[in-house]
């Protein structure tokens, strides 16, 4: 009985991490600037990103208006403490917006885009800012 009762624990306890693993990332945001990932520009506008994969290996970045969109490989990056807001960030260098990091209220782990080479470049001749414009999460 015991033994029975320690598996069920066990498959409840891997159901339920794998549900909210399930539970992807969604943030949608209104983007005042043209801004850069990658190589590709985007246009200033709504934006929808979420996971399209589990581990949050593939995000897809979608323009509301335009019907465009981009696939993206972040990779994990964290804070010492939750995010108190959910928000792009954006490098601001010069004239140009690079999407860096995507971080969601009240979480800890964030996601954070390779640096495009065009934004090396530019860094190069002058400083880069952050730049934070704020998203809602969408709940699913």
């Amino acid at each position: 009985m015991k033994k029975a009762f320690s598996f069920a624990l066990v498959a409840a306890s891997l159901l339920l991490a794998s549900g909210a693993q399930a539970q992807g990332l969604h943030v949608r945001a209104n983007v005042p600037f043209d801004f850069v990932i990658g190589s590709a520009a985007y246009p200033a506008g709504n934006y929808d990103i979420e996971r399209v994969s589990a581990g949050n290996s593939v995000l897809l970045v979608r323009s509301n208006e335009r019907m465009e969109s981009t696939l993206v490989m972040p990779h994990d990056c964290s804070s010492g403490k939750p995010a108190t807001k959910t928000v792009l960030v954006f490098h601001r260098v010069g004239d140009e917006y690079f999407l860096y990091q995507i971080w969601t209220a009240g979480s800890a782990q964030g996601r954070e885009l390779p640096q495009p080479k065009r934004e090396t470049e530019l860094a190069r001749n002058g400083k880069a800012d952050d730049v934070i414009v704020a998203a809602n999460l969408i709940q699913k």
